[in-house]
C-alpha cells in the first residue's frame, strides 16, 4: 500500500458522505497515521441513533478504500454557534455553512 495523503482520504470521505449528511451534522474532520484514519463527526446537540449509524457507514466506506488501514469514528455533540475544536494534524473534510464561518 502506498502512503496515505490528505487528498486521498478527503476524496474517499467526500464520496462516503453522499446521502449520509443530516441537517444536524456541522463538520467532519480526519487525521491520518501510517495505517490508521481517525474520523470526527461534530453534530448539533446529542447525535441521534441515525446520526451514529451514518458515521459508522461513512467509516466503513472509507475503510473499504484503504485495505490494510483501520478506521475509527468519533461522534461529538456540540452546541450550534460555538467554535468547533480542531487539533494539529486534523483536516476538515466537510463544514456546514454557519454564520460564524461567513462573518
Amino acid at each position: 500500500m502506498s502512503t496515505l495523503t490528505p487528498s486521498d482520504v478527503a476524496t474517499s470521505l467526500n464520496r462516503a458522505l453522499w446521502g449520509e449528511v443530516s441537517p444536524n451534522l456541522r463538520s467532519v474532520q480526519f487525521a491520518m497515521e501510517p495505517l490508521h484514519i481517525g474520523l470526527r463527526f461534530f453534530f448539533d446537540g446529542v447525535p441521534r441513533d441515525g446520526d451514529v449509524e451514518s458515521a459508522n457507514c461513512i467509516g466503513a466506506e472509507v475503510a473499504a478504500d484503504f485495505p490494510g488501514c483501520t478506521v475509527s469514528e468519533e461522534v461529538i455533540a456540540t452546541t450550534a454557534g460555538t467554535a468547533l475544536p480542531r487539533q494539529d494534524g486534523w483536516h476538515v473534510a466537510y463544514a456546514r455553512k454557519e454564520a460564524s464561518l461567513v462573518a
